[in-house]
């Protein structure tokens, strides 16, 4: 879906159009869902995030002043409805294993992807470790692949605010990761 198509749909969404709405959620549910995982430590309270955030979108998408901006729109939507989320939940460590639930790859692991997965868990655990506002730029960032301009309209705050969120949550993901990690640490820069 190109930017022409999406802004066309959602012109079409905040008219009442649900099948508009239909083809929007199909693409960025993934996203989406993947964040709120990441966010809350929980497939079950990402799913909830989800469904609560898709909700709003449908509910008060006439609010969206410019259609160009959709997307930094429905993260900060889905950034807020977390946070509420996770404060009436006050959910601190999960008992369940988000990556390997959302892994849907069923192949027999090699010695190397094992060792990756087994990294990519431990990162996550870190990252779970983070508060709030350190684990949301981090998964904008890192996972969502987004700018720190990008962040910075999604959190409500200043571009060097999110750099400066960057800095410390690295920091203390350096802290929280094995020194064996430590090639993770080089790669992640601004």
């Amino acid at each position: 879906m190109n930017d022409k198509t999406e802004e066309r749909l959602v012109a079409q969404m905040k008219r009442g159009d649900r099948h508009a709405f239909a083809q929007i959620y199909e693409k960025y549910r993934p996203s989406v869902f993947r964040s709120a995982c990441l966010i809350s430590g929980s497939t079950q309270d990402g799913e909830d995030i989800t469904q609560e955030t898709f909700v709003k979108v449908f509910t008060h998408c006439t609010e969206l002043r410019s259609d160009v901006m959709f997307r930094y729109w429905l993260f900060k939507i889905l950034n807020r409805t977390a946070w509420t989320f996770l404060n009436r939940k006050k959910a601190e460590v999960p008992d369940e294993n988000i990556l390997d639930k959302a892994d849907t790859n069923h192949n027999p692991l090699t010695e190397d992807m094992f060792l990756k997965k087994e990294q990519q868990t431990q990162v996550y655990q870190a990252v779970l470790q983070l508060d709030y506002k350190l684990r949301l730029v981090v998964i904008l960032y890192y996972y969502n692949e987004l700018t720190t301009k990008q962040i910075a309209k999604i959190a409500d705050c200043y571009e060097g605010t999110v750099k400066s969120r960057l800095f410390t949550a690295r920091k203390r993901l350096k802290q929280l990761l094995p020194e064996e990690m430590e090639g993770f640490h080089e790669k992640q820069s601004v």
